[in-house]
């Protein structure tokens, strides 16, 4: 039962740095709280992998430890340092608006769709599926919402945390392949994103994505 209560805390806790990486506007503290984001994940991988005697989970937690606890946020904490940027502009419904949209509509749809979700998962934990749901909406609201290029990028890394938990809860036994491929994605997606945040960076000497207007059709 201890253990539970622990993977709930771990889950809103979960829910509560995907806020945080979403609404600060500095961009290091973003960047930071992602990792510490992350290590809860990783805990959770853990420590299911323990109630449920699933040795994926421990692979799984120690290969997302190394790209997403440490390589990612080290990419990202170089990449702001090299450009020399701090904070995000002003993001679409400004710096308090916006968290509070994206929160609200991402713990409703989260909520609403759990269910069909648990039908299928082999771990059927409520509150680990609502954190996973809320994760992964985030990561949807920080595309439409944000415009720092290095928030867009935190977007996507908190959409694909909610994609990781889901599957570890529907679908822990699949093969490790699949389970690392998955895993490596973020670090090529990272590190590509990097790069043309760079390129954007020299070109519009900003990392706001709404400046770029000659790209709209």
């Amino acid at each position: 039962m201890q253990s539970f209560t622990t993977l709930d805390t771990l889950a809103v806790a979960m829910i509560i740095t995907s806020l945080a990486v979403f609404g600060l506007r500095n961009l290091k503290a973003s960047v930071i709280v992602y990792a510490v984001h992350t290590l809860l994940l990783v805990s959770i991988f853990m420590l299911l992998s323990n109630l449920f005697n699933a040795s994926e989970l421990g692979t799984w937690a120690y290969v997302a430890f190394l790209t997403k606890v440490i390589f990612v946020p080290a990419t990202l904490l170089y990449l702001i340092k090299k450009l020399g940027v701090s904070s995000e502009d002003e993001p679409v419904g400004g710096f308090f608006v916006s968290p509070v949209i994206a929160m609200g509509f991402s713990l409703a749809i989260a909520m609403s769709i759990h269910n069909i979700f648990l039908e299928f998962s082999l771990i059927k934990e409520e509150i680990l599926l609502i954190a996973a749901g809320t994760v992964f909406t985030m990561g949807v609201f920080g595309f439409i919402l944000r415009n720092s290029f290095v928030k867009q990028i935190l977007a996507y890394c908190l959409f694909e945390n909610g994609i990781h938990l889901t599957l570890a809860l529907m679908a822990y036994n699949s093969h490790e392949l699949v389970e690392l491929g998955i895993l490596t994605d973020a670090i090529f997606a990272v590190v590509i994103m990097s790069v043309l945040a760079v390129r954007f960076h020299k070109i519009y000497d900003s990392l706001d994505t709404s400046k770029a207007t000659n790209l709209r059709g």
